[in-house]
């Protein structure tokens, strides 16, 4: 079973118990921003979690559950789950173009659907950005990804200030696929997590 445990100091105005997020038994818990369980099916793993700081703007926490080939340890398909929320004193917020959204256990989500045919152009052209400091956390963990891939993001801005957010992305393998991006990708997207609450 794998558990990890992330907590920071107790957020300005907020009362004095601790803020946390953790990974028991498939389930990613969170106590804030936004307080919310999220179970992944079976076949996706739990590989951990890091923390950074994003090109000094904004406080970053990622989670991995990943269903990789045994032998090789490829990527099939993943989510990513990521916390994210501007540093006090920049002076900034998140703003996305709200195109399309899904309603997912009474919450509103933007979401948006890409192929990307080179995922090692894109760390390439964004060093030190969230997606390479990801793809650099799975190597560590052993785990490798082919070059093409496609993704369905989940985003949710978390509070009223647009300066909190959380990305769940579902990613899959597509070396071997010319599947439409359509509502067909959305709704597997969906099947491999259930938010509880």
């Amino acid at each position: 079973m794998f558990v990890a445990m992330f907590s920071l100091s107790v957020l300005p105005g907020a009362s004095q118990q601790q803020q946390t997020r953790q990974v028991k038994d498939q389930i990613l818990t969170s106590t804030y921003l936004p307080p919310i369980r999220i179970k992944f099916g079976d076949d996706f793993k739990p590989v951990g979690t890091q923390v950074f700081v994003l090109y000094e703007r904004a406080q970053v926490q990622q989670y991995f559950f990943v269903d990789a080939d045994t032998q090789t340890r490829i990527i099939k398909r993943m989510y990513w789950v990521q916390f994210e929320g501007y540093l006090t004193g920049v002076n900034a917020k998140y703003d996305y173009p709200a195109n399309e959204t899904v309603t997912i256990a009474g919450q509103t989500y933007l979401v948006n659907a890409e192929s990307v045919p080179n995922i090692w152009e894109v760390v390439r052209r964004m060093p030190q950005s969230d997606v390479e400091r990801g793809i650099k956390f799975l190597q560590s963990k052993g785990y490798r990804m082919n070059e093409a891939v496609r993704y369905q993001r989940f985003v949710r801005l978390v509070d009223e200030a647009k300066r909190n957010e959380m990305i769940l992305t579902y990613i899959e393998d597509a070396s071997a696929s010319s599947d439409p991006l359509d509502k067909e990708f959305l709704t597997r997207a969906q099947k491999g997590f259930k938010i509880l609450e």
